[in-house]
């Protein structure tokens, strides 16, 4: 099979994962299921070219954690994120490195865009990728005009709202939870002692990075 055939199969995978996972809170996700693909088109890329980041060290475990959470779905969504992997092209938030808020955060994060305009497929409405934090990072603070959801892989901790990032109060987040976070609301990421991922997709005003408080 070719990596082309072989990124579809993993793509459609993936996308009937996220769906699943996006089910368990309608209320908040029927915007974003209507834009999730229904069709595949992998673009084959083996990512040759793109930069290492050394984030990636986190990955593998990242995985394998999700694949023993207990919660079926997130384990089919690692699965695919696995197969998935060798076509990856690894990205920082421009805005983050040119100040990154402290000198160890570079070090402990990146991404990976699956659908949007450096994705597998071009989706001009949604962004959807993989947030990667290493063990015990800090992601502070941020906002950003387009809608947000997170879909944990691995249990972690959020802070959502003026009030909760006000107060300092964490809450933690179990994989295949639902995280929603409207158009510009503050929020923040820690990983705890172990690695965390999470997929994030967008809606409405994509085009813009977020930018830290």
């Amino acid at each position: 099979m070719s990596r082309e055939s072989e990124n579809r199969s993993a793509l459609q995978q993936l996308f009937v994962a996220i769906d699943q996972l996006l089910s368990s809170a309608p209320d908040v996700t029927v915007a974003f299921r209507a834009l999730v693909p229904q069709a595949t088109g992998g673009v084959g890329s083996d990512g040759t070219g793109t930069e290492t980041l050394p984030v990636q060290q986190f990955w593998p475990a990242c995985l394998a954690a999700a694949e023993k959470e207990g919660h079926p779905t997130v384990a089919s969504a690692a699965r695919a994120l696995l197969d998935l992997t060798p076509s990856f092209r690894w990205q920082q938030n421009p805005n983050y490195r040119a100040t990154p808020p402290s000198p160890q955060f570079l070090a402990n994060y990146g991404y990976v865009e699956i659908c949007g305009p450096s994705g597998f497929q071009a989706t001009p409405d949604l962004r959807l990728g993989v947030l990667v934090l290493g063990p015990h990072n800090f992601y502070p603070p941020h906002r950003h005009p387009a809608e947000e959801i997170y879909l944990p892989l691995n249990a972690g901790f959020w802070q959502r709202g003026e009030d909760e990032v006000a107060a300092g109060s964490w809450q933690e987040r179990e994989a295949g939870s639902v995280i929603h976070h409207p158009s510009w609301m503050p929020h923040a990421t820690r990983a705890g002692a172990n690695p965390l991922a999470a997929i994030y997709l967008w809606r409405g005003e994509v085009a813009t990075a977020a930018k830290l408080d």
